[in-house]
C-alpha cells in the first residue's frame, strides 16, 4: 500500500472517529488501525476479506463502527467475537480496550491464518485468535458474544441466545429487522437494548440480556 493511501486511511479515521462523537484515538491506536488496514488491503485480493477498502468507507465501516461498540462494555472482561473475518469488531476492540481479552473466532483458516498475522504485526497481547466453528467451540465462559458480520446469523443467534446464562451478553452490529425478528422469537426473559450507529441508515447495535430491569432503548 501506497503511503499516500495510508495517510488518508489515518485522516479518515481521526474524522470518522470524531464525526461518531467517540473518544480521539491515541497515536499509537491510530497506527495499530492503519497497520491492520494495510495489511487488510494486502490480503484481500487472494482471500477476499472485505468488499470494502476505500480509505474514508474502511475507516467508517470497518473501524469506527468497531470502536463504537466498545463503550458498551461493562464490567465485562472477556469477549468473544463470533465469525470474526477481517478481525471486525475484535481487532479494533482489542485496541482500544487494552483492559478486556478479545477472542477472535474464525472457522475458515484462510481467514484465521489472516487474523494470526495481524495479532503478530499489531503486537496485541490481549487478542487471541480460534480457528473452530461456533457449534464446536465452548463459548460458554465468555461474558460478552458479538458479532458484526455471520452467515445464517438468524439461526445461529437464535440458538445462541437459548443458551446464553444469565451472566451472559450478545452485542450484535446488525440490521433492525435481524433484531427484531432475535427479540420475537428468542426467549420470553431475553431483553434487548438498541442503538442507532452513527452515520449509517441501516444498521444498529443490539444488545440482548438476561437481566431483570429493563434497558433503556435509544
Amino acid at each position: 500500500m501506497s503511503k499516500q493511501s495510508t495517510n488518508a486511511f489515518k485522516q479518515a479515521l481521526e474524522e470518522v472517529v470524531s464525526s461518531f462523537a467517540l473518544d480521539a484515538l491515541t497515536e499509537r491506536q491510530i497506527e495499530q488501525c492503519a497497520s491492520h488496514y494495510a495489511l487488510l488491503c494486502r490480503w484481500n485480493p487472494r482471500v477476499n476479506l472485505t468488499r470494502i477498502t476505500e480509505p474514508l468507507e474502511a475507516a467508517r465501516f470497518h473501524y469506527a463502527e468497531s470502536i463504537f461498540g466498545a463503550q458498551f462494555i461493562e464490567s465485562e472482561r472477556t469477549v468473544l467475537d463470533i465469525g470474526s473475518g477481517a478481525g471486525f469488531p475484535a481487532i479494533p476492540l482489542a485496541i482500544v480496550r487494552p483492559d478486556i481479552e478479545v477472542t477472535a473466532l474464525e472457522a475458515n483458516q484462510k481467514k484465521s491464518l489472516f487474523l494470526k498475522e495481524a495479532k503478530d504485526e499489531l503486537h496485541l497481547a490481549n487478542l487471541r485468535i480460534a480457528t473452530a466453528r461456533l457449534e464446536e467451540f465452548d463459548w460458554t465462559g465468555y461474558q460478552l458474544l458479538t458479532s458484526r458480520a455471520l452467515e445464517k446469523a438468524e439461526t445461529v443467534f437464535q440458538s445462541v441466545l437459548e443458551r446464553m446464562s444469565s451472566r451472559q451478553r450478545l452485542m450484535l452490529y446488525c440490521a433492525p429487522d435481524l433484531a427484531a425478528k432475535l427479540e420475537q422469537q428468542g426467549p420470553a426473559e431475553c431483553l434487548i437494548t438498541t442503538h442507532t450507529i452513527p452515520k449509517s441508515e441501516s444498521r444498529i447495535m443490539a444488545i440482548f440480556s438476561s437481566r431483570l430491569t429493563s434497558p433503556t432503548q435509544s
